[in-house]
C-alpha cells in the first residue's frame, strides 16, 4: 500500500467512527464495553494459566 493511499484509508477510517459515535453512542459503548471485557477475559485466563505452571 502506497503512504498516500494509506493516508486516505485512515482518514476514511476515522470519519468512519465518528459518524458511528454520533450516530449510534449507546451501541458504539457497548462495543468498546464488550472489548474491554474480552481483554480482561485474555488477561485472567493468561494469569491463570501462569499460575498452574508455577504452581
Amino acid at each position: 500500500m502506497t503512504p498516500g493511499t494509506k493516508k486516505v484509508v485512515t482518514w476514511l477510517v476515522i470519519a468512519f467512527v465518528a459518524f458511528y459515535l454520533v450516530t449510534n453512542p449507546e451501541e458504539a459503548g457497548g462495543a468498546v464495553r464488550g472489548a474491554g471485557g474480552l481483554i480482561a477475559d485474555g488477561f485472567e485466563a493468561l494469569i491463570e494459566f501462569f499460575n498452574t505452571v508455577f504452581e
